[in-house]
């Protein structure tokens, strides 16, 4: 698998410890704004596709916060954003601001594709089974993430395995 995009929760980071420069840090910043303009410009030249979208990651997460609480929800995608090497994290790097609403992480059928499949809790456990990726020549991934509380209560990577389909 290629390296994932960093998403700018990663760059902010590298920034600090001081593994990029700022003009690099800028350069990818920049190559994130971009993304997400473009995306803005192609729900503008398809609104009736844009408007689906948003109606499906609506269900999707209307379907996890039946069984779970939105801060739940918003605490396991947060933690899925700093895991290493995981393409979607690019997506998911503001998922802890309450003011963002929590369908908007969610990519129903828009490329690359996010979906939450499942996801089981226990107090100091979650599994949440994710699938990711662009339809069609890269295929779709199946991914079980188990995250596990440390002992200040933030939930971090303990394993991933690609599941078959």
């Amino acid at each position: 698998m290629s390296a994932a995009p960093l998403s700018p929760r990663q760059l902010f980071h590298l920034l600090d410890s001081g593994r990029i420069t700022r003009e690099e840090f800028r350069a990818k910043m920049n190559e994130c704004a971009v993304e997400i303009i473009e995306e803005m410009e192609e729900d503008r030249l398809n609104p009736v596709a844009a408007l689906m979208e948003q109606m499906l990651s609506r269900r999707a997460a209307s379907k996890l916060m039946k069984h779970h609480q939105e801060a739940h929800v918003r605490e396991v995608l947060q933690a899925l954003s700093e895991v290493e090497d995981f393409s979607p994290a690019r997506w998911l790097w503001n998922a802890a601001h309450p003011h963002i609403p929590l369908h908007a992480f969610f990519r129903s059928q828009r490329k690359p594709v996010f979906r939450v499949v499942g996801l089981d809790s226990l107090p100091q456990l979650v599994t949440v089974t994710v699938e990711y990726g662009t339809p069609g020549m890269d295929g779709v991934v199946r991914e079980q993430i188990r995250l596990r509380r440390d002992r200040r209560g933030k939930l971090g990577l303990e394993r991933r395995q690609f599941v078959p389909d």
